[in-house]
């Protein structure tokens, strides 16, 4: 399934706003806003940088109940010089899909071995 990454200055401003809740807590969750759909995902506080996040799959769930989104978190190598300051990695995508019911599931496949769930949820 087509989606796009994108930043904060991309997304409405809805988005924006729970974007700025949202990255405080690791979680995952999705936003219908107009026609568009856009997939949050978080980490929460993390104590330096060198820390993120990336969307590398979405996918529709063969039976067509939901969607699979596959998520990988990257870490800072040991050793490895970083930022010394608290950072809170997210990530922003927006989906190609149209006409979505509030309660579509989302399951969040984290690094290939933990699973978040969610529903989608409507902004105004």
């Amino acid at each position: 399934m087509a989606f796009k990454s994108i930043t904060t200055f991309q997304a409405p401003p809805q988005i924006e706003r729970m974007v700025h809740r949202q990255r405080l807590e690791e979680g995952a969750a999705v936003y219908v806003v107009e026609d568009g759909v856009y997939i949050v995902v978080s980490r929460g506080e993390k104590p330096t940088g060198g820390y993120g996040i990336r969307v590398a799959n979405v996918e529709e769930e063969e039976d067509g109940s939901g969607f699979n989104v596959l998520v990988e978190y990257q870490d800072p190598k040991p050793g490895q010089l970083v930022a010394q300051v608290v950072t809170y990695p997210f990530a922003v995508v927006k989906v190609d899909l149209k006409n979505i019911k509030n309660d579509t599931a989302f399951k969040f496949l984290v690094d290939g071995n933990r699973w978040l769930e969610c529903t989608a949820e409507r902004l105004e």
